[in-house]
């Protein structure tokens, strides 16, 4: 039957399988497929965008696994625990044997051991030859190593080192490796990292942030005011820079006004403040409100981004959801060279009403005129899912930015219902239409009115199928911007800048500070007339280099014993 171990040995055995290098590689290649898992799914997105991205089966799997919010876990954090545990573990049990070799050199060197070394050379001589000049030559020749001599029994040996300190930079690669994982844990409880978006003009001291499939929200010790928010934009449509006026506010005195731009913070009271985003500030948004009914009526209305009106007498309610001052679209066919437009402002909301089926629209404020200057009438983009990527382009015809467009369609709409001559469509349309130009301009005919008349009739086929009783078009805005900050406390960080540090330094240390040995050994031969003379050698690294050195040295010193009429073979 098996001895029971004691509690004693037994976390004796649990402390030395703790600091065991495969326990270690184990965990850190964990950590690594963890993080890269971490890289690839971007973590705390909006949870309807995940299940839009991964389905209800793999999203509630995800979920579960906490894959989402993966460095907060309670696995992640336990293999990181794990880690640090194991890694102090091999520096406790590791460290004072490597302090203890680099601080102790045996110099003596057995014949036994001696024909193990790779690198060695013989010569013999003259037994007249005094230990003490041989050693001087051996000495002349490693200028800057560290010498150390013993004499035993007639045997003298002369042991040299360089780089004997080499072992420090094991020690500081795994230190630096735990101080860079403690950074990280303190960063991870301790720290914090949320968006914070500022409409400009106006004061915020909230930042907000996923943790888990949760929004918490955190008050920060100072509030932030955007003074200004500045744009400017590529001609292919996309931010070429943004830069935010930000002024810090600590206990109601403003404190540090200064410009912040992508990747250059403003830091305050260990906050970095970084410019994140941008967006609409809640922009004033004047819409005109063409009647469908056929009363020719235009009223207006002004609301805001991010907010509702509603008419009380159809029920129609709008919600504002967006607006951009610029729309920049690629008007090339498929296979020609791109053509980059922009469509000008934009106002997307959403319209509701009783009977009416939900509906996104993005009406544009400008009529839409081809490269070749004609004006093709007023447009918008409607998505009956409100989702912006089924966003389908639909021309309305007239230019709802000039009135008597809209007068002209109701004259002709009128004239066209009263029509009962009987004569044919086309000549009818015709006769209408010249009717309804005389009813709202006389005898004077507005310019490019072919264009208009072309506008009417696409108005005249395409306005009535609308099943809207007021149709919103963009007559104004007050442009405000808000500028999306992300703000991050992480004190950590120095330490895993102390632990980076540490690394490279013990990385260099190893790399190219090799422990290199070399022994000279001077005894009597066996028959006393002879002196036996051994050079042998050993590196931790770069056996080529050292090899080359070692043959190097051994020539040098054959030369040097010559001079000193010294005869001899090497062997």
């Amino acid at each position: 039957m098996p001895r029971m171990l004691s509690i004693t040995d037994l976390i004796k055995s649990l402390w030395a399988r703790l600091g065991s290098m495969s326990l270690a590689i184990i965990l850190l290649v964990v950590l690594a497929i963890a993080s890269v898992i971490g890289t690839v799914l971007l973590q705390n997105q909006d949870q309807g965008a995940y299940l839009q991205q991964f389905g209800p089966l793999w999203y509630w799997v995800f979920r579960s696994l906490g894959l989402f919010d993966m460095y907060h876990t309670w696995w992640f954090l336990s293999i990181l625990g794990f880690l640090m545990v194991s890694l102090s573990a091999c520096l406790w049990r590791n460290v004072p044997r490597m302090l203890k070799e680099m601080r102790s050199r045996k110099v003596s060197l057995a014949d036994k051991s001696l024909k193990h070394f790779q690198f060695q050379q013989e010569w013999k001589m003259d037994v007249d030859q005094s230990p003490d000049a041989l050693g001087e030559a051996f000495r002349h020749r490693l200028q800057g190593w560290e010498f150390k001599q013993s004499t035993e029994g007639g045997r003298t040996t002369i042991r040299a080192d360089k780089g004997r300190w080499n072992k420090w930079g094991y020690i500081l690669v795994h230190s630096a490796i735990l101080v860079i994982l403690i950074g990280g844990w303190i960063g991870v409880h301790y720290g914090f990292r949320g968006d914070m978006a500022v409409p400009e003009g106006q004061t915020e001291n909230e930042i907000s942030f996923l943790k888990g499939t949760d929004t918490q929200y955190l008050k920060m010790p100072f509030e932030v005011r955007c003074n200004t928010f500045f744009i400017d934009f590529y001609p292919t449509g996309a931010p070429k820079e943004f830069r935010s006026n930000l002024t810090i506010i600590d206990k109601g005195k403003e404190v540090l006004t200064s410009d912040i731009i992508v990747n250059e913070p403003l830091y305050y009271k260990g906050v970095r403040i970084y410019q994140a985003s941008f967006g609409d500030g809640g922009s004033g948004i004047t819409f005109k409100l063409f009647h469908m009914d056929g009363s020719q009526q235009i009223d207006t209305v002004k609301t805001n981004v991010y907010k509702s009106w509603t008419d009380k007498k159809t029920g129609v309610s709008i919600k504002v959801t967006d607006f951009k001052p610029y729309n920049v679209e690629n008007m090339a066919n498929p296979g020609e060279p791109n053509k980059w437009r922009d469509l000008g402002p934009a106002v997307e909301f959403e319209m509701r009403g009783p009977g009416l089926k939900p509906v996104k629209i993005k009406m544009f404020q400008n009529p839409f005129v081809d490269s070749e200057g004609v004006n093709h009438g007023s447009f918008m983009s409607i998505s009956l899912t409100g989702d912006k990527a089924d966003y389908k382009p639909v021309a309305l015809g007239i230019d709802l930015n000039n009135p008597d467009e809209w007068k002209l369609f109701h004259a002709f709409m009128k004239r066209l219902n009263a029509n009962t001559s009987g004569v044919q469509r086309q000549q009818a349309n015709l006769e209408a239409f010249k009717g309804a130009m005389r009813d709202v301009f006389g005898d004077k005919r507005p310019e490019k009115f072919q264009e208009m008349a072309m506008r009417t009739l696409q108005a005249v086929s395409m306005l009535p199928k609308l099943p809207w009783p007021l149709l919103p078009a963009l007559d104004d805005y007050d442009l405000h911007y808000y500028t999306g900050l992300q703000l991050a406390r992480d004190p950590g960080m120095n330490v895993v800048w102390v632990g980076s540090a540490l690394l490279v330094l013990g990385l260099c240390i190893m790399l190219y500070m090799p422990h290199r040995k070399l022994w000279l050994i001077i005894r009597q031969h066996e028959d006393g007339k002879k002196l036996h003379v051994s050079l042998a050698g050993m590196a931790n690294r770069n056996q080529l280099s050292f090899e080359q050195s070692f043959n190097d040295l051994f020539t040098q010193l054959t030369q040097d014993f010559s001079g000193n009429k010294t005869k001899g073979s090497a062997s």
